[in-house]
């Protein structure tokens, strides 16, 4: 009996820690993740928009016009209660272009120097979208919520995950296993939307 057809997916990002962590989600799904370079996409993508869906439609459609692939793509990003939902759709470029992760961790917990531990919520938030070289098929999100730190915790993950406390489990999301944060996370429960879509689509 032959194997159903699986489905080819660029995923319109340059970040190779993101691949990872939608390909750890997809392992069980008839669904083979292809990094953009690797579909002969090159260069940066676009992020015009105020909010992630405008940001991550942006990026997927022209991942897919750049490709001629179906493509998936996210905007992500930190949401502080403290901070008036900042650094939001700007949580990559915090601090500036040059700023890597940990100086983005350490910008942000001294600006919320002084806060009490009653205002430190924050929401991590995903957005996906799908998109064919001639139109978006669909967006969606996933969300968690957390608390920010008073001092970074943990060695794993990336970004703001030092200083991301998910309290059900009492740690950060840097603190975590891979195959933990996946579970909890927003990209994770976005990412687990996404067979849902496909079959919607009659992709899979």
């Amino acid at each position: 009996m032959n194997a159903p057809p699986r489905l080819a997916l660029v995923l319109g990002t340059n970040n190779a820690a993101k691949l990872r962590e939608i390909r750890a989600v997809l392992a069980d799904e008839p669904v083979d993740v292809i990094s953009f370079a690797d579909a002969g996409g090159s260069g940066e993508l676009p992020e015009p928009g105020v909010t992630f869906e405008e940001n991550a439609s942006a990026k997927a459609l022209e991942a897919a016009m750049r490709t001629g692939l179906l493509t998936l793509a996210d905007d992500s990003g930190l949401e502080v209660e403290a901070l008036d939902g900042r650094p939001g759709v700007l949580s990559a470029r915090y601090g500036g272009p040059d700023v890597d992760d940990a100086e983005r961790c350490r910008l942000l917990l001294a600006e919320m120097d002084g806060v009490p531990l009653a205002m430190r919520g924050a929401e991590f938030v995903c957005v996906l979208a799908l998109a064919v070289p001639d139109g978006i098929l669909a967006t969606w999100e996933g969300r968690v919520a957390g608390v920010i730190t008073e001092e970074t915790r943990g060695e794993g993950g990336f970004g703001y995950d030092p200083i991301f406390l998910y309290p059900p489990a009492g740690m950060t999301f840097a603190e975590m296993t891979a195959e933990e944060k996946n579970a909890v996370s927003h990209r994770g429960r976005a990412v687990r939307e996404l067979p849902e879509h496909l079959r919607d689509l009659g992709l899979i």
